[in-house]
């Protein structure tokens, strides 16, 4: 194993926020030297990703005393001094929003798959046209269903379009069909300076994940009229479905035609010694080697201000979702489309009009810099993080089901800033709401405040050993928020679902009960090392053990986290009182289990009387097309393959006996 022993700039430049750390060697090994955040500067009057960089790398100079500047520029190579580094390397979730169409023969089947598809990087359908809607057009009309499809389409410019359907050596007419209707819309009319009417072809980017018996037919229908690519059939029978081909291929897009739209992209193309990637990209890649290395199923979470990212892998599959426009700043719209203004007010302990926090919620999205200064808004900022995280969850678990996973990392401005641990475990306990319906009967949940995950992802597409001695030194090791165990069973609110017993080595056993409604835990300080023992009631159960049965982990089995043990015996799926006072008063002492507040609540019990709200509706506008190419495309798989080069043997990590 070649030894690493270079200074690394890792920057992941967000659409509020820039993430500067530096990694150098420590005793043999790379770890991280300073980290800085500093407002990014892609808006005026700066538009240039690299002054913040370059503000970061000043700030991080007085932190350490290296000196890493000089005049306006980075020191590189790093000198005998170890003043400067060797190399930047920079993703970034601010290039803009991938526009996407979508022109499926079927809504539920090759539609479905291809919303399913562009979850995997930052893009948004901007239309949906599937034929199937056409028979359920109204009659009588002056136009028929085609050319209300081609007007409608004319006038939007998306960065790619997706034709899809058709099983393997199934119909094909039903695909020439969408392809003349894309077709058509490459078409315009203009009258030149002469007076002469002419028409022009502007070609678009087409994928086509359909019948593979109708590729050609497709190629002669759009022909002249677009940039297609023909790739395998995302539902090649009812029963299969192909994501992956699709995923890369809009990866690669977005890389080429996107991703250049970052304000400062040339400069960070001459500063940075490789391409400029996504930061779900790096996540991913990290995810699915943290999978692989441990053997476990790992789910990571990042809420940032304009995007919620969830990164799934269990079994050796990886399901990623991106929601690109959906968070708790710029992303907010969203948010609110989709869950309303009572959606998050049902989070909050205190009395609210529907009125007043849809104002507080707009007045974020529009400053989404601004950091909560009181307790309310650190609350209402918490309750659209959960709902955020709630869509992700959904979309996930449209296709993935049946989720299991046994580690959370968690990250993500909102969690990051959290003033007390116990806040962001209920965020995460909230929207996830894990079951342990399957194997799983402790979820090990760390929280990643310096967003070390993505640094580590970012840091493998150029030094792969690092990224590992970082994530090994830096990430895990110092990010424990608490284990999680949910107990499962219906039972009356106040009545004793779970007795817990944790022992730790030369001190005396602590006993809590935990009734049903409640949450609750046990402290097991960073370092520290115990044992658990489980006593459910008949009726309730933990993981996949019959109701009743007690379980115990082996001795010294768990390890000391911010929060320890908590035990969850809320109930699933997770019901919030309907009673205004009731939920108040639930939510408020679920606050004070896990030790963020104390006391009695302090809020008024009076719900606000209904108010009429206008709806609020999400605003997308598609990223502008670029010229500018990467000067290499990778796929995740050769990322992951470099990473496992930097590893002999996996290793394996269990609870409860678990292996």
């Amino acid at each position: 194993m070649t030894r690493y022993d270079h200074a690394v700039l890792i920057a992941e430049i967000g659409s509020v926020t820039t993430r500067v750390t530096l990694v150098d060697m420590v005793a043999g090994d790379a770890r991280m030297i300073g980290r800085i955040e500093v407002p990014s500067t892609i808006e005026p009057p700066q538009e240039n990703a690299a002054v913040a960089i370059l503000a970061a790398a000043n700030e991080i100079s007085e932190m350490t005393g290296r000196r890493l500047i000089e005049g306006t520029s980075l020191i590189m190579p790093q000198n005998n001094e170890r003043d400067g580094v060797d190399q930047v390397v920079a993703v970034t979730s601010a290039a803009g929003i991938m526009g996407v169409v979508i022109a499926a023969i079927a809504t539920d089947i090759s539609g479905h798959s291809a919303q399913r598809a562009i979850r995997a990087t930052y893009a948004s359908v901007v239309q949906t046209i599937t034929l199937d809607n056409s028979v359920r057009t109204e009659e009588g009309r002056d136009t028929t269903w085609i050319e209300r499809q081609v007007q409608m389409l004319t006038g939007l410019h998306p960065d790619v379009v997706l034709i899809t359907g058709g099983l393997e050596d199934g119909a094909q007419d039903s695909l020439v069909r969408l392809a003349h209707i894309v077709g058509l819309t490459a078409l315009s009319t203009r009258v030149d300076q002469s007076g002469t009417q002419r028409q022009d072809v502007t070609a678009r980017s087409v994928l086509f994940a359909g019948n593979s018996k109708a590729s050609e037919r497709m190629i002669e229908a759009l022909s002249g009229r677009a940039r297609l690519k023909v790739i395998d059939n995302v539902r090649p029978s009812l029963n299969v479905e192909r994501l992956d081909p699709i995923r890369n291929e809009l990866r690669r897009i977005y890389d080429e035609r996107i991703l250049p739209n970052l304000p400062g992209a040339a400069a960070l193309k001459r500063l940075c010694s490789t391409p400029l990637r996504t930061s779900a990209e790096a996540s991913a890649l990290m995810v699915r080697f943290i999978a692989e290395l441990n053997h476990r199923s790992v789910l990571s979470i990042d809420i940032g201000s304009a995007a919620t990212i969830l990164q799934y892998v269990t079994q050796d599959v990886a399901t990623p979702v991106v929601l690109a426009n959906t968070g708790t700043g710029l992303g907010l719209g969203e948010v609110l489309a989709n869950s309303g203004p009572n959606g998050v007010r049902r989070w909050l302990p205190f009395p609210i009009g529907e009125r007043e926090i849809s104002h507080r919620l707009l007045n974020k999205m529009l400053r989404p810099q601004i950091q909560p200064t009181s307790r309310e808004d650190l609350l209402i900022e918490l309750a659209a993080a959960r709902e955020a995280l709630s869509l992700a969850v959904a979309a996930l678990h449209d296709e993935r089901p049946h989720t299991s996973y046994d580690l959370v990392i968690a990250g993500g401005g909102v969690l990051a800033h959290a003033p007390h641990p116990g806040l962001a475990a209920l965020v995460i306990l909230d929207a996830l709401q894990p079951s342990a319906e399957q194997s799983v009967m402790a979820i090990d949940i760390h929280l990643d405040p310096l967003g070390l995950l993505t640094a580590c992802g970012a840091l493998a597409f150029a030094n792969p050993e690092a990224a590992l001695t970082l994530f090994e030194h830096d990430l895990l090791s110092n990010t424990p928020l608490a284990t999680c165990i949910v107990a499962l069973g219906e039972g009356h609110v106040g009545t004793i679902a779970v007795e817990a017993e944790l022992r730790i080595a030369n001190q005396e056993p602590i006993t809590i009960s935990v009734a049903h409604g409640q949450i609750a835990r046990l402290p097991l300080e960073i370092g520290q090392r115990g044992q658990l023992i489980l006593r459910p009631t008949s009726g309730v159960r933990i993981g996949r053990n019959t109701p009743g049965a007690e379980v115990s982990s082996e001795v010294g089995a768990l390890a000391g986290s911010a929060l320890g043990v908590v035990i969850d015996a809320r109930g699933r799926p997770l019901h919030l009182p309907d009673d205004f006072a009731q939920r108040q008063q639930a939510l408020w002492d679920w606050m004070v289990a896990l030790g963020v507040e104390s006391g009695p609540l302090p809020y008024e019990t009076t719900a606000p009387a209904p108010e009429a709200t206008p709806p609020i509706l999400p605003i997308f506008v598609p990223a502008a097309e670029a010229s500018l190419t990467p000067d290499a495309v990778a796929t995740p798989e050769s990322d992951l393959a470099r990473l496992r080069q930097t590893v002999a043997e996996p290793k394996r990590k269990g609870f409860f006996n678990r292996k």
